[in-house]
């Protein structure tokens, strides 16, 4: 198995995140001396916050209004990330499938299927952008939820934590039509040649 820096840092962050969430919120003292204990154990909740952010990606995209891939294809932008080839980019990945009746996630992984391993790409970058901001969001999504039922009659936590939470939401979502946009405009380029 081979780790890449961001590998670790994608679950360290988080599984930090967390681990200061569940010392605030049940009164842990931390101690300096079990500091590779820590690490071990933000590296789990790293882990696991990338598994149940995967696992809520169905409900990130109800609150977003769809999946960002199938939006694109339908010719919906968002604020910050546009499409401006979803008419050209369907009609050329309508061409590759024999089922005429395909729908926009058939057509995003025939996209998905021709760039996949494209050299100088940085369609691996926004993958793990996404992947990374998702992990955010479960993160911010499970603390937001388990300080405030810690603190429900605190009215800070509430002007503290949901912005937070509003932002990151935000971010993830961008970042998971980054990452859709650039399929679809690697995919274009690719048929150009």
């Amino acid at each position: 198995m081979n780790f890449k820096a961001y590998d670790i840092l994608a679950s360290l962050i988080p599984g930090f995140l967390f681990l200061l969430i569940l010392f605030t919120a049940f009164g842990i003292k931390y101690d300096k001396d079990l500091i590779i204990a820590y690490t071990a154990i933000a590296f789990l909740f790293g882990y696991l916050m990338n598994a149940i952010g995967s696992w809520l990606e169905g409900f990130y995209f109800f609150t977003w209004g769809g999946k960002p891939s199938s939006n694109l294809l339908a010719g919906k932008d968002i604020w910050k990330v546009n499409f401006y080839d979803s008419a050209r980019a369907r009609t050329l990945l309508m061409s590759e499938t024999e089922n005429t009746e395909a729908t926009n996630d058939e057509l995003f992984s025939i996209a998905m299927r021709n760039v996949t391993g494209l050299k100088d790409s940085r369609i691996e970058d926004f993958n793990a952008l996404y992947a990374f901001s998702r992990g955010l969001l479960t993160t911010a999504l499970i603390g937001t939820i388990t300080l405030l039922i810690q603190n429900y009659n605190n009215w800070r936590y509430y002007a503290f934590l949901l912005p937070i939470l509003l932002v990151i939401w935000l971010r993830c979502k961008q970042n998971g039509y980054y990452y859709a946009r650039e399929v679809l405009n690697e995919y274009l380029n690719v048929r150009r040649r």
